[in-house]
Formats: C-alpha cells, structure tokens, sequence
C-alpha cells in the first residue's frame, strides 16, 4: 500500500499536469479556486494538502474526475 506521502505527492503531481494541459497559470487557477496563488504552488509542491471543499473546487476547475467507490462525485 502507498504511504500517505506518496499518495500526496501524487495528488499534486495530476493537479500540476492538467492544469498545465489547461494552459492555466497558478495564478488563474487560484484565482477561480478562492485561494492564493501561494496555496496553489504549495499544493502542486505536495506541501499542503487542500480541504475538501478546496479540493472539489480544484478537481472541479481541472476537470479532473473524483471517484469513491463505483460513484462519480
């Protein structure tokens, strides 16, 4: 099983990758995200892990599917 480490850098790693397949900066993103562009660079960096509603909002903006179980959320 993957360490909790792991999986954050992961998670930071999809969320740099689309939002670069976007073409969107660290600033736009933050900007529709409600955060600040620090947040953002620090998210993408695995040195800070989003809340929840943070984190719906960022897959939600990058198009990035949230899958628990067989449901799509």
């Amino acid at each position: 099983m993957d360490k909790p480490r792991e999986k954050e850098v992961k998670v930071a790693e999809i969320i740099r990758a689309a939002r670069l397949k976007k073409g969107m900066t660290q600033e736009e993103l933050a900007n529709e995200v409600g955060v600040s562009r620090s947040t953002i660079i620090r998210v993408e960096d695995a040195r800070y892990s989003p809340n929840a509603a943070q984190l719906y909002v960022i897959l939600e903006k990058l198009e990035i599917p949230l899958i628990i179980g067989n449901e799509k959320i």
